[in-house]
């Protein structure tokens, strides 16, 4: 699964061009598909100058924010979670019964990891409004 930051939208599997606004993923292709660098005037290997328009390029800053944010919300729920689990799998082996207050935590748990896997797409949501704005500006002066 792709995000575009061309337009907002995602697109299912590994595309080459978002399903969308027709723009490459990090890279121009000629109408062969030969894959060509951001900056090619023409394909390295077909020689044709009709090449796709990319993405736009997202800042290094918020690829590693989102990155850091992301891995250490994961390693701080890793280690909420990991105590809770043995816990319960004591208390089960012991007298194989969940308690209402086990229950209520296992599912607050079950509700943060849920959040925790939308959180890429919430941060792509503001990558991409940021490089937005950051176009209207540059049309308008």
């Amino acid at each position: 699964m792709k995000y575009c930051f061309g337009c907002g939208h995602t697109t299912a599997n590994e595309p080459l061009f978002c399903n969308s606004c027709g723009r490459s993923y990090d890279a121009k292709l000629c109408p062969r598909l030969h894959i060509n660098p951001r900056l090619a005037e023409a394909c390295s290997q077909c020689g044709s100058r009709d090449l796709s328009t990319p993405q736009p390029r997202v800042p290094l800053r918020s690829q590693l924010l989102a990155f850091l944010s992301q891995f250490l919300t994961g390693i701080v729920l890793d280690l909420i979670t990991s105590p809770v689990l043995i816990n319960l799998l004591q208390d089960l082996r012991s007298s194989s019964k969940i308690h209402r207050d086990q229950a209520v935590i296992i599912l607050l748990l079950i509700a943060l990891w849920s959040i925790w896997t939308m959180l890429p797409d919430w941060f792509r949501r503001v990558i991409y409004r940021s490089i937005k704005r950051r176009h209207e500006v540059r049309k308008s002066g």
